[in-house]
């Protein structure tokens, strides 16, 4: 039910005279674009200055300030003007001239009820009211509905109209609520508002209208309106009346019922409501310096009686928003000044600086009754003076689009910052540039990205720019690409940013084409390399993209290795192939493609074509003879059968002698040597030959090569001769002076030669002799001779020609053959040969350029020859000589490899034992990017060489670079020669300019590292232990430190470097001090050292730490330290400690940890040859250490020196040479190693036991010293809780041990001596009060310490064991219900059966378990004997002390009792040990032992025995053994009838297939369980094709009969075949590996699993023309393969063998068997057949337990402990171990046992990888018989290890009496036993011959020795069989006769007769001999009778058993003569005399 309007007519007369002030202005709005936060400002002045604080401070501060851009300059703040008359006072939403809404919110109230409230201000127009009344009126309306609920009302809207009719105001209201509500009750609390300024919310409905609410919409203009309306009441002005009124309802006739309540404020009250500066929010207002802004302030105060009405505005400066300002200082002129309001301001621009500043404004109120108390309030706001943001401008248009061939600026000049005078001033400007715009998102840039605008470029940044300008030159951006710039510009910490995108045209295609450098004919030559170039003027060098292909004719790619066959990869302007890339190529057309992508955008395809054609083939060379003498026998090389389409050969015959020579890393294989011959002939002369190498027995290696002209390639053939030394069989003078007959003279052979101009053999035999003079021995009295034959030689050699490239080869080859023997070198010939090879590098460069067909390799052989003899003359270099000639040809060695180099190949190395050089070629664009990638160098080398830095080369000029490095100084005769420990360096680098001139080019910076030398030399080991902290110290704060000492001279002037060595990873602390004194007062400087970071320098005020060294361990000590130290010590020359400080490493001083060196260093530099080296041009790097020295050297200086030695066509050198040297700190101190210890009295004093009696003393007196030493140590064995005592500073803290802890001494321990006896042991030993000052055990009484108080000991109550025993029971019980609980979940069963298990497991723990536990141990205990030392005094338990009744004895029965005492005493039982009893105690003692490591030794036997039958066991011998019968069965049939070739084929398919073949299960052989692993395969073995002469055929003249005899080859001396046929044996040049294949193709032998095959005639490797069986197939298929193969003539005359091979498993068994069946030719043509089986089983490691895993441990075990042992007893023995039988037995069995371990690991691995090979390709052959082979070898050494190892057992069976009999008899008879033996051998080999000789052809027995030998053992036992000798029987029975009577009737029994000597004679010696096996033995039996005497009841026998001791000592020879009488033997090596009664 909705409630009708009503209307409420209120006439107020108030006719008060308040004197109201006009209007004020209406508030200005704050600046736009200004934001912030205001927080509250601490301590506002409000209350101090008016009485309250200002609005704003009652508002929670803001959690931070936060700026936003402000708004530009012209953006001025301006304020909006009041309007006239007067408006609604409130928030929102009023209607002008005293109408508004407002809105009253519900709120619940007590008993169901709902308040609804709200209030506004109003006010009249001007002109309605006239006078001083009051124009405004505060409305504040109160509804209370007594019976809805505050969910169910909504807020109401209150329609309010002031009037004045009639001059009073009236109020009107309309409402619109429901029914539901009841009856309502208004209450209206109206108040007179005085003279203000009216609110915001008035000002902002004068300029927001809409928001207004309009009159007649507002309010109805009459009561006929409503249908509600009612009579109206009015309110009395006396207070408030409540007045009844009735409204009705607009849609029914029924009326609601509501009171209106009227209540007007009294007059005369002043109110000031708070102060507001006007904003938009709470954020502190942001303006810039040229911006302008005016703030305005809203005031409602009202007060009738005000006297003084004032309103101030003050500024203050702060820090920060939220500081507090001082309240007492605003700024004293304010830049501001009032409007036409006080409440408004205005701030010009440029009028406050940059900072934060508060605004306050202030109101306060005076009245004219001084009972009204003042009225005050203010606001503050902060305004924040920021600065402007930067402008980045580019000019122009934001997309720019340019050609190719173009250059672009992007200028950025424009940019600028609004607040500064100079808009350029302090900006910083970075530009970027990407391809992808999305690097860009806003104000971030992605700059690690790879989205870049030139391959050059890290990331983003374009760090070519770093202005305002951006210039790209032409051609520097791709062309056909979008690009996207950005500037960014930065000013402290505000940035801005322009964005630009570049659109690159595509440019012009170049004209391009591929020219060739090398190998260029149109038919390629394969054996050279192939060299090709793109030519390209306009190409863009480093940017375009090349990619090379090859094609075939047909246009498809060919796959090619291009990593591993080119040098120059596929992407680079140069292609280059290695020699023999394209040998697998077939013979046809190619092309060489290249795809050309270039900068300017444009693509290109270029070709060039080449053929291929294979060189000539060879089939055989050979040397007759094959063995010689050098200088004496002439060989002979032929070679024929080569073949080639009818054009004639050159024939080149080469010695290679590279043994010793220099390497180049571009050659694979170097062929270089002298020639031999040269010529069309197929046969060389005869010829002398080289010696060979010494170490491989004067072997020589030959090369024949046949040239094909037409092709320009070889094909080569490999000769092998031995070639002795001449001295091998004549002496040395012999010799030289055969070689000076050979070669000086007329009439020599070489001097003929050189005159015929046979230069070639000249130069030859000039070879030889060098040779054969540097296989001579060095003999000082030859030695000037052959020196002078040198010189000759060297002189010689320049008359022999340098033209064509073979005489070069000669000439070089022969030189360095000269000088190969440096101990023969003179001046002469040294500088002779360096002029001959300078001669000869020139001549190779004309002849290079002359003839292009040279190949490049042939260039780089020869150079291996001038390097090695440049490498030789170099090692002479002499101090007192300058010569330079060697490094002209250095430099001509570096041209001449360089002339045959292509651009961007791979760095090549020439390498000798003393230098090294290093060439490259690179275009200029690159040098300094290719050498900045070298990693892997010795000494690196890093040039700098700018692209502009010589003009006159394009960006793509080729640039050689030599580098090469001396081992040894090259230059001794220069100063610093004993300071240079660095390897001297050289470098030199040209260019060729487009006219072809050379020009040297200095690298703009060259930074090298040189290797230091000696790099033990200047270092030493630093002592580093434990700091001096105590013991108690906190773990982190305890030290590991070391100190140096070193003098060093301040005046050099040059920084001082510590590098610290150790692989110990701490941050070390160097401290370092001035003097030798290590105080606080020296301390200079202090370093950090981490471990990978360079050290940091702390403490540096009193110097300059900058140093140019900053490497990680490597301490810079700067000169200015230096100086401050000097100072310090008053000397240039100072002494410099150094303390090194580190967490804890080390518990005791180690002097292996740490290593210093103290050095300082220069590097040296020079320009070719210089009378010194310079010191000016090259300084030290950052990264120098004392492992190397890092050399920056910026464009090093020219100066050279000419010099007086012989010129080499006027040269001069160009090379820069680099060395460093360093000065090594002499005599740095350890300052540890200088502290020496204190010593001890301990040390030095003779020890003598505390207690030691002295022979006067009573027994009483050493009982009673006794007692008191035992009570003093039993104190001093507990740590003793005394304060920490200092410690010597020179011992490390690892030494020092825990103090004893001393316990209070009983009084029980009290000592009975007394006083006097106390005062004579003290005066007796002077050194007591000495001892107790250093004993570590007895400490003085120190002052001040509280006496220890007695531990009592806690005793338990008797009720405590009944509790532990309850508690036993409540556990047992608990765990019980659980073990219930959780068993439920298995079952019942399970659980009570867990129950029933633990309840056992308690009653056998308590009644068993602990039971035996206390009986065993009581009894061990208890069997030990007690003496008096083992009775403690004082102890740790302690005893109630027993009192025993005092007994009443008579005196008699005391006089006996002493009388008892005194003969005990007196007895032999109280006396001394004599000498005799001391030594049989020992000697008990001893065998004690001896018993004990007799029983070990046995058991510990008797257990590895057993390991080793278990292994047996293992095996599985009986199982292999029936299953090898098993396969000898099944393969074995019809073998024996296969005699010929074509009885193989015959038994393949009648035995082998059906074997092969089961239908019923494939792949398993019939009626077996064994299955067939893999396929079965067959090889065949055969020699090469071709015919062998007999040797009788060259007695024969006639060539037809001649060509009629030839022989079979033999296996072993002629080559075996390895080549691969297409069928009939027909060689094709290449095929694949196809086990299918028709053809007939070798397969190589097994390389991972290598094994043999063993015939009855040879051993066969594992290689040969494969047949596989395929198992799984039909028996139809194998047959037919069988056919083919029989009808291709697979079997031949030269077929050796054919080997089936196969492997079956048996899973029943788990044994594997490796079969083979081999068919072997013989020389007559019969094949052999052989058949073997080996069964073998495998270990099985993947069961999780198992007993044979446990084995295999075990027997590991044993085999590290015996290891262990021997090498113990091995170092304990030393060389007496080799005197032992004993010892060589045991070294034996564990070499053995070595054997064995190393075979069962070999044969797991291997059978590991077999089935992993098997498990992967199961169609394939297996090879398990590497395996069985394997296996058979451990079986063998198993055996003899079984063997050792029972045959050990007689070394513990010696205590039998008749083992060491039979022992002994042996080792005496041995003598005899060898002479007899060796006349048995010597009979027994006459028999062997004799049978063999005569019976040979005709007895199987004798057919071979061996046959033989085995006949006559069975002879020699009595085995007569097969004794027919059918073809001669009376020579046999004479035969056998003889045999019988000398072999078996005299010799055998001779053999006997020793033997038995010898046991007679030595029966007595052996009774007589100690045995200490027998008294080992002795010793454990009596201790077992005793063990178990218990058992019997009979009475311990006294002797033992004399069957025992006649068992183990025998029994004496009573009758014979040397039983009786004194007697004389060495016993272990003494001489003992005893006597015999």
């Amino acid at each position: 039910m909705r409630p009708g309007p009503a209307l409420l007519l209120l006439g107020l007369g108030l006719g008060l005279g308040l004197s109201g002030g006009p209007g004020r202005r209406p508030p200005t709005p704050a600046a736009r674009g200004a934001r912030g936060t205001v927080p509250r400002v601490p301590g506002s002045p409000s209350g101090d200055l008016l009485g309250r604080e200002p609005a704003s401070a009652r508002r929670a501060p803001p959690e931070a300030r936060v700026r936003v851009p402000a708004r530009p300059r012209a953006a001025v703040l301006r304020s909006v003007r009041g309007a006239r008359g007067l408006g609604v006072r409130g928030g929102g939403g009023g209607v002008g001239g005293g109408r508004a809404r407002l809105s009253l919110r519900p709120r619940a109230a007590p008993g169901g009820a709902v308040i609804l409230s709200g209030g506004r201000d109003l006010c009249l127009r001007a002109g309605r009211l006239a006078g001083p009344a009051p124009r405004c009126l505060r409305a504040h309306v109160l509804l209370r509905a007594r019976r809805a609920a505050a969910a169910a009302v909504a807020p109401t809207h209150v329609d309010l109209q002031l009037s004045a009719p009639g001059g009073r105001l009236s109020l009107r209201w309309l409402a619109r609520l429901p029914r539901s509500l009841g009856r309502l009750e208004w209450t209206f609390r109206l108040g007179l508002l005085g003279p203000t300024v009216p609110t915001a919310a008035a000002a902002a409905a004068r300029v927001s209208p809409r928001s207004a609410v309009s009159p007649r919409s507002a309010l109805p203009r009459g009561p006929r309106s409503y249908a509600g309306f009612v009579a109206r009441t009015k309110c009395p002005t006396d207070g408030p009346t409540p007045v009844v009124l009735e409204a009705v309802n607009p849609n029914s006739s029924q009326a609601m019922e509501s009171s209106v309540s009227c209540q007007i404020s009294r007059s005369g009250v002043c109110v000031l409501d708070p102060v507001r500066i006007n904003r938009n929010d709470d954020s502190p207002l942001q303006l810039t310096r040229k911006m302008e802004v005016t703030i305005n302030a809203t005031v409602k105060a009202r007060c009738p009686i005000q006297s003084f009405f004032g309103q101030y505005w003050k500024l203050f400066s702060v820090a920060s928003v939220s500081d507090k300002p001082d309240w007492t200082k605003p700024l004293q002129n304010p830049p501001f000044k009032s409007g036409n309001s006080p409440s408004s301001i205005h701030i010009s621009a440029h009028s406050l600086s940059w900072g934060v500043y508060l605004l306050n404004f202030s109101v306060y109120i005076v009245t004219y009754d001084p009972k009204i108390p003042l009225k005050k309030d203010s606001d503050s706001m902060y305004i924040i003076i920021v600065r402007s943001p930067l402008e980045a401008v580019i000019p122009g248009d934001t997309n720019i689009t340019v050609n190719f061939t173009d250059g672009l600026t992007l200028n950025g000049n424009m940019s600028s910052d609004p607040d500064a005078e100079n808009p350029l001033e302090g900006l910083h400007f970075f530009w970027y540039c990407t391809t992808d715009p999305r690097n860009y998102d806003g104000h971030d840039i992605t700059v690690r990205s790879k989205e870049v605008c030139l391959p050059e470029q890290v990331d983003l940044r374009w760090t070519w720019a770093s202005g305002p300008i951006l210039t790209l030159l032409p051609e520097t951006l791709h062309g056909g690409r979008v690009y996207f710039f950005r500037l960014v510009i930065q000013k402290n910490d505000r940035t801005a940013f322009s964005d630009r995108t570049v659109h690159v045209l595509q440019g012009p295609a170049p004209v391009a084409s591929i020219s060739c450098t090398e190998n260029c004919d149109t038919v390629l030559i394969i054996s050279e390399r192939f060299s090709l170039s793109l030519e390209c003027p306009r190409c863009k060098a480093g940017r375009d993209v090349y990619r090379w292909s090859i094609l075939s004719s047909s246009g498809d790619k060919m796959p090619f290795d291009w990593t591993g066959q080119t040098t120059t990869g596929r992407n680079g302007a140069y292609f280059s192939v290695k020699a023999f890339a394209f040998r697998r190529f077939v013979e046809d057309k190619f092309w060489i493609s290249l795809n050309l992508a270039t900068w300017g955008g444009s693509s290109l395809v270029l070709r060039h074509p080449f053929v291929i054609h294979h060189i000539p083939e060879t089939t055989e060379c050979k040397i007759d003879p094959a063995k010689g003498i050098a200088f004496i026998t002439k060989f002979v090389v032929h070679c024929s059968s080569f073949k080639d389409k009818n054009i004639v050969l050159t024939y080149k015959i080469i010695v290679p002698d590279v043994r010793g020579f220099g390497e180049i890393s571009s050659l694979k294989e170097n062929n270089f040597g002298s020639i031999l011959y040269l010529g069309k002939d197929c046969t060389a002369p005869p010829s002398f030959l080289p010696v060979g190498v010494l170490a491989n027995h004067y072997a020589l290696k030959i090369y024949a090569q046949a040239y094909n002209t037409s092709l320009g390639a070889f094909s080569q053939v490999t000769l092998y001769a031995t070639v002795q030394a001449p001295t091998d069989i004549n002496s040395s003078r012999t010799v030289l002076q055969e070689l000076f007959n050979s070669t000086t003279g007329p009439d020599s052979s070489l001097s003929t030669l050189l005159q015929q101009q046979d230069f070639l053999p000249a130069g030859y035999l000039m070879y030889i002799v060098a040779s054969v003079l540097n296989s001579m021995k060095t003999d000082s009295r030859l030695q000037a001779d052959q020196i002078r034959l040198r010189e000759h030689l060297l002189n010689q050699s320049f008359i022999l020609p340098v033209n064509t490239l073979v005489e070069i080869s000669q000439v070089v080859m022969t030189v360095t053959k000269l000088t190969q023997k440096t101990s023969e070198f003179s001046s002469v010939v040294q500088k002779l040969a360096t002029v001959r090879i300078w001669q000869a590098s020139q001549a190779l460069q004309e002849c290079h350029q002359r003839e292009k067909h040279i190949s490049s390799e042939q260039i780089e052989s020869v150079s291996t020859g001038i390097l090695t003899s440049l490498s030789n003359i170099l090692k002479l270099m002499a101090r007192h000589e300058v010569v330079e000639e060697p490094f002209h040809v250095v430099e001509s060695l570096a041209e001449t490899v360089l002339a045959v180099k292509v651009p961007e190949d791979k760095t090549t190395a020439m390498r000798t034992s003393n230098f090294n050089m290093y060439v490259k070629k690179t275009e200029k664009w690159n040098v300094t990017k290719f050498f900045s990638t070298e990693k892997h160098c010795r000494n690196c080398f890093y040039p700098t060489l700018n692209v502009s830095s010589v003009p006159s080369l394009p960006a793509n000029a080729p640039i050689s670079t030599m580098f090469c490095e001396f081992a040894d100084d090259p230059f001794p005769w220069l100063n610093y020669g004993e300071n240079i420990l660095t390897e001297v360096v050289g470098f030199r680098m040209t260019g060729t300019e487009a006219t072809g001139d050379v020009i040297e080019i200095t690298p703009d910076v060259v930074e090298v590292y040189l290797i230091r030398k000696n790099l033990s030399f200047g270092t030493f080991n630093l002592t580093v232990g434990p700091s001096k902290e105590s013991h108690k110290a906190d773990e982190s704060l305890r030290k590991t430190t070391g100190a140096f000492s070193f003098e060093v001279d301040s005046r050099a002037g040059k920084e001082v470097l510590i590098h610290i060595v150790t692989e110990v990873a701490v941050l070390f602390t160097v401290s370092v001090y001035a003097g030798h004194q290590i105080t606080p007062t020296a301390l200079i400087a202090t370093y950090l050292v981490p471990h990978r970071i360079p050290p940091i320098a702390k403490d540096s005020d009193l110097f300059d730490p900058d140093c140019t060294v900053t490497e990680a361990r490597v301490v810079c000590l700067p000169p200015s330290l230096l100086r401050v130290i000097a100072q310090r010590t008053s000397s240039s020359e100072c002494t410099v400690a150094v303390v090194l400080q580190a967490p804890r490493f080390v518990l005791k001083p180690n002097d292996k940890l740490v290593r210093i060196s103290v050095f300082s260093t220069q590097c040296l530099d020079m320009y070719g040859i210089q009378s010194d080296w310079r010191e000016d041009t090259c300084v030290v790097g950052e990264k120098t250490t004392w492992q190397k020295v890092h050399c920056i050297c910026k464009n090093p200086g020219r100066a050279k020196r000419q010099l007086d030695a012989m010129k080499l066509a006027n040269l001069h050198l160009h090379t820069h040479y680099l060395t460093a040297r360093v000065i090594v700190v002499p005599n740095p101190v350890d300052l540890r190693l200088e502290r020496r210890p204190q010593v001890t009295l301990r040390e030095v004093a003779p020890r003598k036991h505390p207690w030691t009696p002295a022979a006067s003393e009573h027994w009483e007196e050493r009982l009673a010293k006794w007692h008191a030493h035992e009570t003093d140590d039993a104190r001093s064995q507990e740590p003793e809780k005394l304060p920490p005592t200092g410690r010597s500073p020179g011992l490390p803290k690892a030494s020092v041990k825990a103090t004893s802890k001393r316990r209070p001494q009983p009084k029980r321990a009290e000592s009975k001596v007394s006083r006097t006896q106390r005062e004579n042991k003290n005066a007796n030993n002077p050194n007591v009060e000495d001892n107790q000052s250093v004993s570590s055990g007895e400490h003085p009484p120190q002052p001040g310490a509280t006496p220890l108080k007695e531990k009592t000991r806690i005793v338990l109550p008797w009720c405590c064991v009944y509790v532990a025993w309850l508690l036993v029971f409540v556990t047992c019980s608990i765990s019980s219900f659980f073990i219930v609980f959780y068993g439920l979940t298995y079952g019942y069963e399970k659980s009570i059966e867990w129950l029933f298990a633990s309840f056992c497991c308690f009653l056998q723990s308590v009644l068993l378990v602990q039971t035996s536990k206390i009986i065993f141990v009581s009894g061990y205990r208890t069997s030990k004997p007690k003496y008096c030392k083992n009775l403690p005094w004082v102890g740790n338990c302690r005893y109630s002390e027993i009192k025993l009744q005092s007994v009443a004895k008579n005196p008699e029965e005391m006089r006996r009792r002493q009388q008892h005492i005194a003969q005990l005493r007196s007895s032999r039982m109280y006396q001394p040990l004599t000498e005799d009893e001391i030594t049989i105690f020992k000697r008990k003692k001893r065998l004690k032992r001896r018993a004990f490591l007799f029983l070990s030794y046995i058991l510990t036997h008797f257990m590895f025995l057993a390991l080793l039958l278990s292994l047996v066991t293992l095996l599985c011998h009986t199982d292999g053994f029936y299953y090898n019968q098993f396969i000898r069965d099944q393969f074995s049939v019809d073998l024996a009838s296969v005699t010929k070739l074509e009885d193989i084929f015959r038994w393949l398919n009648s035995v082998l297939l059906p074997l092969l073949h089961n239908d019923l299960r494939p792949t398993f052989l019939p009626d077996s369980a064994s299955k067939i692993l893999g396929l079965p395969l067959m090889r065949q073995v055969r020699a090469q094709p071709g015919e062998k002469t007999c040797l009788p055929a060259k007695n024969f003249t006639q060539d037809s009969l001649k060509r009629e005899i030839h022989c079979h080859p033999e296996y072993g001396t002629d080559p075996e075949d390895t080549k691969s046929y297409s069928g009939l044996w027909n060689r094709v040049s290449k095929r694949a590996l196809d086990k299918t294949t028709k053809g007939f193709t070798y397969k190589p032998r097994e390389k991972r699993w290598v094994y043999y095959s063993y015939g009855l005639l040879h051993t066969y490797g594992s290689g040969g023309y494969a047949f596989y069986f395929f198992p799984e197939e039909q028996q139809f298929n194998s047959t037919l393969r069988l056919s083919e193969l029989q009808g291709s003539h697979w079997l031949d005359e030269k077929t050796w063998a054919v080997i089936l091979e196969l492997t079956t498993f048996n899973p029943d068994i788990t044994l594997f068997c490796s079969v083979s069946v081999i068919f072997e030719v013989s020389q007559l043509g019969v094949v052999n057949t052989s058949l073997s089986a080996h069964s073998f089983s495998l270990a099985d490691f993947n069961r999780k337990a198992s007993a044979e895993i446990y084995l295999y441990v075990a027997i590991l075990i044993f085999f590290f402990a015996y290891v262990v042992d021997e090498v113990y007893i091995i170092t304990q023995e030393r060389s007496a171990y080799v005197k032992s039988v004993y010892n060589l037995l045991n070294f034996a069995l564990k070499c053995i046992f070595t054997v064995l371990i190393v075979l069962f690991f070999r044969k797991h691995f291997l059978a590991v990888g077999i089935i992993r090979f098997y498990l992967s390709n199961s169609e394939d052959f297996i090879p398990f018989h590497a395996v069985s082979q394997v296996d058979h070898a451990m079986r063998v050494i198993l055996g003899f290890l079984l063997f050792l190892t029972i045959l050990k057992t007689l070394r513990y069976s010696r205590f039998f009496y008749n083992v060491r009999l039979a022992q002994r008899a042996i080792q005496t008879a041995l003598p005899g036993i060898c002479h007899v033996a060796l006349l048995v051998f010597v009979y027994f080999f006459v028999y062997m011959t004799f049978g063999y000789l005569v019976f040979g052809q005709h007895e199987w027995n004798y057919s071979d020795m061996i046959h033989a030998t085995q006949t006559i053992f069975s002879y020699c036992v009595s085995a007569f069989q097969n004794t027919e000798f059918s073809n001669n029987p009376v020579l046999g029975v004479l035969f056998l006769s003889s045999f019988m009577l000398v072999m078996i009737c005299i010799l055998i029994n001779l053999f006997q007769a020793v033997i038995l000597s010898a046991y007679e004679e030595m029966k007595q010696p052996v009774y007589e001999e100690p045995s200490e096996e027998a008294e080992a033995m002795t010793y454990l039996c009596h201790r077992l009778r005793t063990a178990f005497g218990f058992l019997s009841f009979k009475s311990k026998a006294e002797d033992q058993p004399k069957f025992f001791v006649n068992m183990l000592y025998g029994q004496p020879e009573k009758n014979n003569s040397r039983y009786l009488g004194l007697k004389t033997r060495n016993m272990n090596g003494k001489k003992m005399v005893y006597l015999v009664v």
